[in-house]
């Protein structure tokens, strides 16, 4: 049986190895953009703190060390661009040599995960406006920061991961200051905990200003000021931590039915509408 994952890290991965452990002889292909698999993406805030010293340290498996071990076959930098369900077959883009492939397939594992959501607004391609979601976000960002060219930077997004950046950033004696459009940062949780949490930030020099929204990013080539529905604040960096989106803009028009925020529609066994497509 051949089996096609779309998606490398964690739970494409998981999926792969668990189908070679059951059954040696199934031929197991994993199709990625990226060109890490396997990483510690909680890692990512830390290594730019460098707590995590070794960017190394964020990569469980390569895709050398994972198909060695599990006999999977990783194609890394390989861009899906659609799937066809009728004829059992996947169109692809090497990123590398910008060739058109194909494959085809038994049952295809749709695990392409999410991706950082990238406001629509002006300045947001700037140098400097970062996001974190894979390591190369964070090598980027941490990069940034040794250069010594960031003395100011600000979080767009109050929750973990733009809490723990914050944090990371502060300890690395960068100014930091989060901006969050709901009342209070960490949304969700109660108020008097949410309250609890800015005012230690503040403690430690990180101040929150919350029912803020980003209107714009300014500067010439790089960043230097965040225009905001209150007041313009001075930045030598911004970092968006503002959720995420599915990745499945590759299934428009293949006839897996979709949410309307572009989420899969599955069974309580995590199949598609369509027969021998999981998620």
């Amino acid at each position: 049986m051949k089996v096609l994952i779309i998606g490398g890290v964690a739970a494409g991965t998981k999926v792969a190895a668990k189908l070679k452990r059951e059954n040696y002889d199934c031929d197991v292909t994993i199709l990625t953009k990226s060109k890490d698999i396997s990483y510690a993406g909680c890692g990512l805030p830390y290594y730019v703190g460098k707590l995590i010293e070794d960017g190394n340290q964020l990569i469980v498996n390569t895709p050398k060390s994972f198909s060695e071990l599990t006999g999977v076959t990783v194609m890394t930098q390989t861009e899906v661009t659609k799937v066809n369900p009728t004829k059992k077959t996947v169109e692809a883009l090497d990123l590398k040599t910008q060739e058109n492939l194909k494959f085809d397939y038994d049952k295809l594992v749709i695990a392409s995960g999410a991706e950082a959501i990238k406001p629509n607004i002006d300045g947001i391609n700037l140098k400097n406006v970062f996001f974190l979601r894979t390591p190369n976000d964070a090598y980027a960002l941490r990069n940034a920061v040794d250069s010594s060219e960031i003395k100011r930077a600000v979080i767009v997004g109050g929750g973990y991961i733009g809490l723990e950046i914050a944090e990371n950033l502060s300890s690395q004696g960068i100014k930091t200051v989060i901006i969050d459009m709901a009342k209070h940062i960490l949304p969700g949780f109660d108020v008097e905990f949410s309250l609890y949490v800015e005012n230690h930030l503040a403690e430690q020099g990180i101040v929150s200003f919350t029912e803020t929204t980003v209107e714009a990013v300014l500067g010439e080539e790089k960043v230097e000021k965040i225009k905001t529905n209150k007041r313009a604040i001075k930045a030598d960096a911004v970092i968006f931590s503002v959720g995420i989106k599915a990745n499945t803009s590759f299934l428009i028009d293949s006839s897996i039915e979709l949410m309307p925020n572009k989420t899969i529609i599955v069974n309580e066994f995590f199949e598609t509408n369509i027969e021998f497509s999981i998620v």
